[in-house]
């Protein structure tokens, strides 16, 4: 009898702590599931709305097809939601991170958009009825992404002065530790964010001392003003931390925990699991997923295969009666150059210069006496870079990357310039975005080839298909244009 009411006070005890006020993380939690299900259920009925709408409107009800939609709209209708579900998941359009934070992309929006119309219309087409027309799905794809990026805007405009405040303490880290998480931070969750304050032993000016190591679990029982602890490495034992990270689940609050020296990789880091052992790595450029390289490697295929069959067929006789007319020797020049992981291969060109012996090693300059008339023609135009083409249908180039330079280059200027070897790590371009931005010619200044490098490795960190198309679309534009530095 006496155990059972000894007991009985302190099960009400651990009622009573687990019914503590509850996080303003769980409010920011429903606002956001509230706010996902709007966008969501918006877009639906927009989709409906212009896909079935103009459809409705552009058949007549006489017409044969009339009786038709009506008997298979419910199973039209099903399923043009459900391809709408599955292509929005998959291109992530509704991405929710951490539970706390809806990440409208309005990109990813229009791209998803027209996949989904893409499919609907072969689907429809080949299944129920051939009366789709391009003015019609041109019509029904441009009023869903006007409507949608009115409602989403709208939507985040609402969201904005309702969107509660994330509120998080730090344990332990210096000051660049927490100027870096509080960039990190801001960037992701927008100004929705405030440091509460730091647990140490030290104390910091920049940000308010909440009190010692040994005082975090009385803070967290006496106080509900946090959402989120962000853990760096201290002398707590694993019974304390333990102690703190069941406390916070007691009472609605993340613990995370935050490795020190994470600022050291510029382009962030990615966390794999090896076995239960948390691993660290620099984040990898968007050329080392596989599917970005696939994505890259078909559009150099079509590209180069476009240009020498549309372009070679006329130009090669004409740029060859040229060449052989001025002077002796072979329409083409081969030459050495550092490719991809460092990898020497051929690079081929249209012959611009008489021979010479210092073709491997010195750089064409302004007035060059070795280039002849017509190779400064080809220069200028770039028509003299259109066989690598070749090159980049056996795979040794790229149409759009860093410039192949000379072996003895890649030698000297590895020496010079820390990130030099950075920009084989993809494959060289014909063309590339340091060339559009007007790097290219002889580097006579050591400024200018560390210039090139820092295009290179920002086109290597930042690449997407629309880059490539960017830098495609500004080197026809030079070459229209003219450039000064092109000789």
């Amino acid at each position: 009898m006496n155990h059972t009411l000894t007991q009985v006070p302190v099960l009400n005890q651990q009622v009573t702590h687990r019914n503590v006020e509850i996080s303003d993380k769980t409010k920011i939690e429903r606002n956001t599931d509230r706010c996902l299900t709007l966008v969501i259920a918006l877009d639906l009925m927009l989709l409906n709305l212009c896909l079935f709408g103009f459809l409705l409107i552009q058949v007549p009800s006489e017409s044969r097809f009339s009786q038709l939609i009506t008997q298979t709209l419910p199973l039209m209708v099903l399923l043009a939601n459900v391809i709408w579900i599955l292509v929005s998941t998959y291109m992530d359009v509704y991405h929710v991170f951490e539970g706390i934070k809806l990440n409208l992309k309005i990109k990813d929006l229009f791209l998803s958009a027209m996949i989904y119309f893409g499919l609907i219309s072969l689907m429809y087409y080949q299944f129920f009825f051939p009366i789709f027309q391009v003015h019609f799905l041109i019509q029904a794809l441009c009023s869903f992404l006007v409507l949608s990026s009115i409602s989403h805007y709208a939507i985040r405009y609402y969201n904005r002065n309702r969107t509660l405040v994330l509120s998080y303490a730090v344990v332990g880290g210096g000051g660049n530790n927490l100027r870096y998480l509080e960039n990190v931070l801001s960037s992701v969750y927008g100004e929705d964010t405030q440091c509460v304050g730091r647990f140490a032993n030290d104390e910091l000016p920049e940000v308010k001392n909440l009190g010692t190591y040994d005082e975090i679990e009385a803070y967290l029982k006496e106080n509900h003003n946090i959402n989120k602890l962000l853990y760096f490495y201290s002398d707590l034992s694993k019974q304390t931390i333990q102690r703190i990270i069941q406390l916070c689940r007691n009472r609605f609050i993340d613990f995370d925990m935050v490795p020190i020296g994470v600022d050291f990789f510029e382009r962030g880091i990615q966390v794999e699991q090896l076995a239960h052992l948390p691993i660290f790595r620099r984040k990898k450029e968007p050329l080392c997923l596989p599917q970005n390289k696939i994505l890259k490697r078909s559009f150099d295929i079509l590209f180069s295969l476009a240009v020498i069959v549309f372009i070679f067929p006329w130009l090669f006789p004409l740029v060859m009666l040229m060449i052989k007319l001025e002077s002796k020797g072979p329409i083409f020049f081969l030459q050495k150059r550092t490719g991809y992981w460092n990898k020497p291969f051929y690079c081929i060109k249209f012959r611009t210069m008489k021979f010479n012996d210092g073709s491997d090693r010195q750089q064409a300059t302004r007035g060059d006496a070795r280039i002849t008339w017509v190779g400064s023609i080809l220069r200028k135009t770039n028509i003299d870079e259109l066989p690598q083409f070749f090159n980049v249908l056996k795979g040794d180039m790229s149409v759009v990357g860093p410039r192949p330079h000379m072996v003895k280059h890649t030698e000297d200027y590895s020496k010079l310039i820390d990130k030099y070897m950075i920009r084989h790590e993809v494959k060289p371009g014909v063309t590339g975005w340091a060339q559009v931005n007007g790097w290219r010619g002889p580097t006579e200044e050591l400024y200018q080839m560390a210039k090139r490098v820092e295009y290179d490795v920002n086109y290597i960190e930042n690449w997407n298909f629309w880059f490539d198309c960017k830098c495609i679309f500004l080197t026809v534009f030079n070459m229209v244009k003219g450039e000064d530095n092109a000789f």
